[in-house]
């Protein structure tokens, strides 16, 4: 869903190996003892303590289940616990689930720390990208058994595909965002400029042509903190290039790699963005476009709610990403997934809940308070989706890309972002600073 499926949301996260924060834990288990968990009404559990017994049923009596959820926004522990209490009260003296939830830049660690000490949720949402890490130390249910005839069949095809590695299914989308070219209409009728740009050509004349500083600039580059390599993904994909080859080795030394971040620097030098990109990040782009500083700025959805409630005289649209000549299009997108943990003692009754949350009237109101997309064909007809602030974005999901499966891609991350700033700095061509990332990279 920085994968974020959303923008509220940090993705950069500590990279931990599974055994070094399953020892850790071993040590605090060896020196205390008991739990600081609370139970709130109606089975959510709050505090999110690890407890071995929320997976074990008593002897012939009802089973009760651990479920850890990311927190994207203010909301989502009432949306979730919502969902939980009609659960618990549809299966009452039979199933229990307690809800626990977390900061997403606490999940990773917490996931594998409970991984790693045998006390894993049995049901627990994460992001898409750690797939290939958790299945690679056996700690994720293969969901194909489970996941068959209309159930299948009520999920966005394109979705599903991402929680696929190896031909087998560990997650199923429970967030989801595609990301269009915002533009600023003012701006680009001041300059003269008819229609948002089309090409890679258009969208280099297009960002100077609309750029008047120190008042307003063209595209918006955010070269610092979270999403930097998301942000230079939107030109990698779209001209052809890519992070990975399928034996996960790097491809960014490739000459389609190495000709997209040329391309950036090259907008940057011309005067096509804000000055000293590496000074920004995404966050502040975002206040510079809601501003009417930039006149462009690829993102999500979410967008519109925070132009609307921030900015609701803000004369804008969006579009696709620009192909550069006659590559295939690509729209930068990100899932995050529900997951089973393999070592869940009552798999039957994890799954009857994840079939009972994916009703589409919880994931519609959980898609429209959380402003993402929809994961379910229903959802994705409603009228709320199909109005004009969304469709265009759910449309794009038919050319959706998404970062590819590798157990060390929070590094890979960190490695592409310190290329980009080298090359939009001159502290290296862009040549040379893709080599030195997939040198790094393959050496991981």
């Amino acid at each position: 869903m920085e994968h974020s499926a959303k923008v509220g949301r940090p993705r950069v996260l500590r990279t931990r190996t599974l055994a070094t924060l399953a020892f850790a834990v071993s040590l605090i288990v060896t020196a205390c003892t008991g739990s600081s968990a609370t139970t709130a009404p109606g089975g959510t559990q709050a505090g999110g303590a690890s407890q071995a017994a929320a997976s074990q049923p008593a002897a012939g009596g009802p089973v009760t289940l651990r479920f850890l959820f990311p927190e994207y926004s203010a909301k989502t522990v009432d949306l979730m616990t919502s969902v939980v209490n009609d659960f618990n009260a549809a299966n009452q003296g039979k199933i229990t689930v307690q809800l626990e939830t977390a900061p997403w830049d606490k999940m990773h660690d917490k996931l594998a720390v409970s991984m790693g000490s045998g006390q894993a949720p049995c049901v627990f949402g994460y992001a898409t990208r750690w797939i290939s890490e958790f299945a690679g130390l056996k700690q994720l249910e293969p969901l194909d058994s489970y996941l068959q005839g209309d159930f299948k069949a009520s999920f966005i095809p394109k979705l599903l595909d991402a929680g696929i590695l190896g031909g087998v299914t560990y997650g199923i989308p429970v967030a989801a965002s595609a990301r269009l070219m915002f533009y600023n209409k003012d701006l680009f009728a001041k300059a003269g400029i008819a229609n948002p740009p089309a090409n890679w050509d258009e969208l280099k004349t297009d960002s100077v042509k609309t750029a008047n500083p120190p008042s307003n600039y063209g595209l918006g580059v955010p070269a610092s903190g979270i999403e930097v390599d998301t942000f230079f993904d939107y030109f990698l994909w779209n001209n052809g290039g890519d992070i990975l080859d399928a034996n996960g080795k790097s491809m960014l030394s490739q000459p389609a790699s190495v000709e997209a971040l040329q391309y950036l620097v090259d907008l940057v030098k011309a005067g096509g963005s804000q000055p000293k990109p590496t000074g920004f990040t995404r966050e502040q782009i975002i206040e510079m476009f809601k501003g009417g500083q930039l006149s462009m700025y690829p993102t999500g959805p979410w967008m519109n709610a925070m132009i609307k409630a921030d900015s609701p005289n803000l004369n804008y649209g969006f579009a696709m990403f620009p192909v550069n000549g006659s590559n295939k299009q690509a729209t930068v997108s990100v899932t995050d997934s529900m997951g089973l943990s393999s070592s869940c003692a009552n798999k039957a009754e994890a799954w009857q809940f994840v079939q009972f949350m994916y009703q589409p009237k919880y994931r519609q109101t959980f898609d429209e308070t959380e402003g993402m997309l929809p994961e379910l064909t229903a959802v994705a007809q409603s009228d709320y989706f199909q109005a004009p602030d969304y469709k265009p974005f759910v449309d794009a999901l038919a050319t959706a890309k998404f970062q590819p499966q590798h157990p060390k891609f929070e590094q890979i991350q960190q490695i592409m972002t310190v290329a980009v700033q080298k090359a939009l700095t001159g502290e290296m061509t862009p040549q040379q600073a893709l080599d030195e990332a997939t040198s790094k990279i393959n050496g991981l």
